[in-house]
């Protein structure tokens, strides 16, 4: 391969804009462009005005990997024959030997011209790039078949340059892999880049000014020299935060852009920018064949793909800069235009994303078209948490006829210190509905009245206070270790409950209303002891949750503590584990949902001895007892989970003196058969059945706590037949939806007696050997992470004091380097990093 000295390539230009001397080079694009020409017989090179195409094709000339023959095209080269002769004319000054030749085709007719010039260029081969530059003012059939069929000559390579390729039948060579392309992702600066070019003009910005001037120019070249010459930057500083305004390029948005869309594309980019239109949907809603402009939009590089530079789901985004300067344009022109699209936007958004559907009512001056949205959507905004913002908007715009009830409860909604979602919020909208008629008073406090109100009210209403109901501080435990109980009311009505809402919720159209029922439902029906059914509505709110993006939110919290409890008493821990921990996370403002989600996960890093764990779990626990203010976590009891925890430490008995014996967790079915256990090991046989016989079991008990209780009596009974029986009581509960949680927790003691129930006849043979074969298989028990040894817990008792590591060593006759590592045992078993912890965690647990 060949290159042309500096002074062929003098003349190789026609009708070109030279190169600015001023521009920065920019390797990085020509070693794109390099590797795009090695790998492709044609090379696109497409982005809007002012990226700079020209300048950096000029730049790469020198470094072109063969002989150059550029051709920039003007509007008359519109014509077949003339474009055919604008390339003869540059292959023939980068070639001069072929001059002759392409000399006597010049007079051919187009046809025998484009033989004749397919011919050179093919016998020249990969000797020639043929750059066509202003590619775009190419619209003609004819000379678009010319270019097309001139591109599929082999052997030479094509650059085609312009701010959009016309139609040349490139799609089965970008099949092939023959076609390339150089985007506004290459063309725009970077940040160094920019600082660069700004330094090249005037003294070098600080990094923080320039990383501001690409932020909002977006890398786009002539942005950036338009607000160096705009004064923007003096003397290399901001003089204010840079807004996208300020940049002022308005007028060559206007003829340089937007002139040269043509009139279908430039009044739909003028439309798709007022509305921030990304979506083939909503360009679609907007204007008959929206999609296919939007389209038009991205491949003429106005948008660009999330994902390309930040994996955000594909969708695309306008060049903010271009936009926002597109919108000023619209606003100041076309009036009339700017409040059409908001309120057809508005319209067709009603459906899916109703907050964003009312902002564009309110920006679209239509305040009954807000006050509409806001009547039918308000129960769909409460269930988003996204109602208290929009009643701010519909305020401030004046919107007040004909929506006093979703005003009154937005609010009330903003009237709440933390989220819109959480248990505050949801208070508050109860209390705002109540006040608004007699019939809304009475829904949640007296479910068989009958009377309830009918529409939006009665279904939040019912929605709301059958969530409250079950997780309230006192509400009935079902099993959950830890949990308070409180009146023994029936969780089937609230059940019924919600599941109305849910239907009624779908009925009115409001999607994540319905989903938000449906993930309290699957709660209420793992609370009831329904756990089969709590299992697959969950997994089903979760799917769903995901398909329409609202899964790992605070809609879907519900649905993975009751995902969780399921798998819990299932025995399938890392499926728990993982619900459990998704729904403290997504759970933030609901306090109660937290406490009991963190209660679980506590028993379950007891049974993987795992001290961090159970302090993390802790952690939560109090953490949700401070987002509420009160003096004890809602809805457990952490007096009770501090017992087990002690336990674990092999406490024993001293837990249970330490337990409030008035604390209501310790009364509850789950809290006896607990104590029970306690009692049991410790060989206190008596009180161990006093602790069982202060609750008898009962059928509106839940499935797990009827388990557990059967199971702890079980080991308690003398006589062998009493014991077969109350196992084989526990084996009918726990066989229904494998609730075998409880059974396993014995396993070790109760391995005996299933070994043997097997020859009393069980009807649960098949549940009584998978026990066995599970305690079997099961990694034998090793030491408490917790237990420190004799020498550690000597070395603990020195901390306290002032010693040093040596006057330790000194005092317990071993090396100093040995008490450092009984130091770092004991830092690992209590989980801290500080003599001061470890003492402070000691006396917590009594070991001091």
């Amino acid at each position: 391969m060949t290159t042309t000295s500096g002074a062929e390539r003098g003349t190789v230009w026609r009708r070109t804009v030279p190169p600015d001397t001023r521009a920065v080079r920019r390797p990085r694009c020509w070693a794109a462009l390099n590797a795009a020409v090695d790998l492709h017989p044609v090379v696109v090179v497409c982005a809007p005005a002012g990226f700079g195409k020209t300048t950096l094709l000029a730049q790469w000339v020198p470094t072109a990997p063969a002989t150059v023959a550029w051709a920039s095209l003007d509007p008359f080269d519109d014509d077949p024959g003339r474009l055919l002769r604008a390339v003869c004319d540059a292959v023939a000054r980068a070639h001069p030997a072929a001059t002759d030749e392409l000399a006597a085709a010049g007079r051919a007719a187009p046809g025998a011209l484009l033989d004749a010039l397919r011919e050179v260029l093919g016998a020249l081969g990969e000797r020639t790039v043929v750059v066509l530059d202003d590619v775009h003012r190419i619209s003609s059939a004819g000379a678009r078949h010319a270019v097309a069929a001139l591109l599929r000559t082999p052997g030479p390579r094509f650059v085609l340059a312009g701010r959009h390729v016309p139609d040349l039948a490139l799609g089965p060579g970008r099949i092939e892999g023959a076609v390339g392309d150089v985007g506004v992702r290459t063309l725009a600066l970077t940040v160094r880049e920019t600082s660069l070019l700004v330094s090249a003009w005037g003294p070098a910005p600080p990094p923080g000014v320039v990383a501001e001037l690409w932020r909002v120019t977006g890398g786009w070249p002539a942005a950036v020299r338009a607000a160096w010459r705009a004064g923007l930057l003096h003397r290399g500083h901001l003089q204010r935060p840079l807004r996208h305004e300020d940049v002022p390029v308005a007028d060559y948005v206007r003829e340089e852009v937007l002139g040269g869309l043509g009139a279908e594309l430039d009044a739909f980019v003028r439309r798709a920018c007022v509305g921030r239109v990304v979506e083939p949907a909503l360009a679609e809603a907007m204007v008959p064949g929206g999609a296919a402009l939007l389209d038009e939009c991205v491949a003429r590089g106005l948008l660009g793909r999330r994902d390309e530079d930040s994996g955000a789901g594909g969708l695309p985004a306008w060049h903010e800069l271009l936009a926002a300067h597109v919108r000023g344009i619209v606003a100041r022109t076309q009036p009339r235009t700017v409040r059409a699209v908001h309120q057809a936007l508005a319209r067709h958004l009603a459906g899916p994303d109703p907050a964003t559907a009312v902002r564009h009512a309110v920006d679209g001056r239509a305040p009954d078209l807000a006050a509409e949205l806001l009547v039918e959507r308000w129960p769909e905004l409460l269930a988003r948490g996204q109602l208290g913002a929009t009643e701010r908007r519909c305020v401030t715009a004046g919107v007040v006829d004909g929506a006093a009830t979703a005003l009154l409860v937005g609010r009330a909604v903003r009237a709440q210190p933390g989220p819109e979602e959480g248990d505050a919020a949801a208070s508050a909208v109860v209390r705002a509905l109540r006040a608004t008629s007699p019939a809304a008073a009475a829904v949640g406090r007296e479910p068989d009245a009958g009377g309830a109100p009918a529409g939006p009210v009665g279904t939040v209403l019912a929605y709301l206070t059958a969530r409250a109901a079950l997780h309230a501080p006192d509400v009935p435990a079902a099993g959950i270790p830890g949990e308070r109980c409180g009146s023994p009311a029936s969780t089937e009505d609230v059940v019924d409950a919600l599941a109305d809402a849910a239907d009624d919720a779908a009925v009115h159209g409001w999607p994540v209303l319905a989903l938000a029922c449906r993930a309290e439902h699957a709660l209420a029906c793992a609370r009831a002891g329904r756990v089969g059914e709590a299992r697959a509505g969950a997994r089903g709110v979760l799917v769903d949750g995901a398909a329409h993006g609202w899964d790992r939110s605070h809609v879907t919290a519900p649905a993975h503590l009751a995902a969780g409890l399921a798998a819990y008493w299932c025995d399938e821990p890392a499926t728990a584990r993982h619900e459990l921990t998704a729904a403290v996370e997504v759970g933030a403002s609901r306090p109660g949902l937290v406490a009991r989600a963190a209660c679980v996960l506590l028993h379950l890093s007891l049974a993987d001895g795992d001290p961090a764990g159970v302090a993390r779990a802790l952690a939560v626990v109090e953490d949700a007892r401070a987002l509420t203010g009160e003096p004890t976590p809602p809805g457990v009891s952490r007096g009770y989970l501090e017992a087990v925890a002690r336990v674990a430490q092999g406490g024993g008995r001293e837990a249970l003196a330490l337990a409030d014996p008035a604390d209501p967790a310790l009364s509850s079915p789950a809290g006896s058969s607990w104590r029970s256990e306690v009692h049991r090991r410790a060989g206190d046989r008596e009180a161990a059945l006093r602790a069982l016989d202060e609750a008898d079991v009962e059928p509106s008990w839940h499935v797990a706590d009827r388990v557990a209780a059967h199971a702890a009596r079980a080991l308690l009974q003398v006589d062998a037949a009493a014991a077969h029986r109350s196992l084989e009581s526990a084996l009918d509960d726990a066989a229904t939806d494998g609730v075998v949680r409880p059974l396993r927790d014995r396993a070790a003691a109760l391995r005996p007696l299933l070994a043997a129930h097997l020859g009393w006849g069980s009807a649960h043979e098949a549940l009584v050997t998978r026990l066995l074969v599970a305690e079997h298989d099961a990694p034998a028990p090793r030491p408490s992470a917790w237990a420190l040894t004799e020498r550690e817990l000597q070395v603990l008792a020195c901390l306290p004091s002032r010693m040093t590591v040596q006057e330790i060593g000194g005092a317990l006759f071993v090396s100093a380097n040995t008490v450092k590592t009984h130091l770092r045992a004991v830092y690992r078993k209590l989980d801290v990093s500080t003599r001061r912890d470890a003492v402070h965690v000691a006396v917590q647990r009594g070991l001091l």
